[in-house]
């Protein structure tokens, strides 16, 4: 039997489980925040050295990046990213690795971008899950939404 389809046939993922991993990701995409804003503050505090930017007088770079677009842009970007990027190459984040879940197609196959796309921005920043509880398929709101599953990987054999 290959990988995709022993994936295939893998139980739905419940909500403790999804819970924990949410947690854990949750931790890992604050970092990447605040990684993010550091660069931007980075970026802002060059600028303004090299005088391509001019802050008015008593202005902080923390205070001039709330108003900037690109700055929020970046620092969401990167979450984004994360989540996107280990969802569609491995069909795990590291939370859901260290749970053992996995998202993926019915089939077993990984999600597309678009499907990432969707499957994040429907989430609700984690309030999906709570369908969860409600559903005998263990489906959360953006698995329906993004036509994917999250399902139990079993334990490895030692």
């Amino acid at each position: 039997m290959t990988s995709q389809a022993q994936y295939a046939a893998l139980p739905n993922a419940g909500f403790f489980r999804r819970l924990a991993a949410f947690i854990y990701d949750f931790f890992m995409a604050s970092a990447i925040a605040l990684v993010m804003t550091m660069l931007s503050l980075a970026l802002t505090a060059i600028a303004n050295a090299l005088g391509v930017i001019s802050l008015p007088e008593g202005m902080e770079h923390s205070t001039y990046l709330t108003q900037q677009w690109w700055s929020q842009l970046l620092i969401w970007g990167g979450v984004v990213v994360f989540f996107i990027w280990f969802w569609t190459r491995a069909g795990q984040t590291i939370g859901m690795r260290a749970w053992r879940l996995r998202v993926q197609n019915k089939d077993g196959s990984n999600i597309s971008i678009s499907q990432a796309c969707l499957r994040l921005f429907t989430a609700a920043f984690g309030l999906g899950n709570l369908m969860v509880l409600v559903t005998r398929e263990n489906l959360a709101f953006q698995d329906l939404w993004a036509r994917c599953v999250v399902v139990s990987l079993p334990k490895p054999n030692k």
